[in-house]
């Protein structure tokens, strides 16, 4: 299972994120969890876009009820102070591989 994450942090908590990932990722690694990517947007030097993301998080987890696990492991639930402070919106969508191939055939 694959996951993407959009990230919205609190003012000035980049540091506070990273703080978070790394309490996690162990939580994430009992239940078949990973961070597959972590991406952040780039741009022109001008303002940032504010409805952008600060971060996007590629999550995989190898069990169907992996994400569900970690959410529910007491570890994760002590870090809930934690990422409020820090993560002001979180978007998760659960995504899957399209084969480009088939995607973008012909039809005829």
């Amino acid at each position: 299972m694959r996951y993407l994450a959009l990230i919205y942090l609190a003012p000035g908590q980049r540091e506070g994120l990273r703080r978070y990932e790394r309490s996690v990722l162990p939580v994430f690694k009992r239940h078949g969890g990973a961070f597959e990517r972590i991406w952040t947007p780039v741009g022109p030097d001008a303002a940032p876009d504010a409805e952008a993301p600060d971060e996007i998080h590629l999550l995989r987890f190898d069990r169907e009820d992996g994400l569900e696990a970690a959410r529910r492991d007491p570890e994760m639930q002590a870090l809930a102070e934690l990422r409020a402070r820090v993560v002001r919106k979180a978007v998760l969508v659960r995504v899957a591989d399209v084969p480009l191939a088939r995607y973008f055939a012909d039809p005829v």
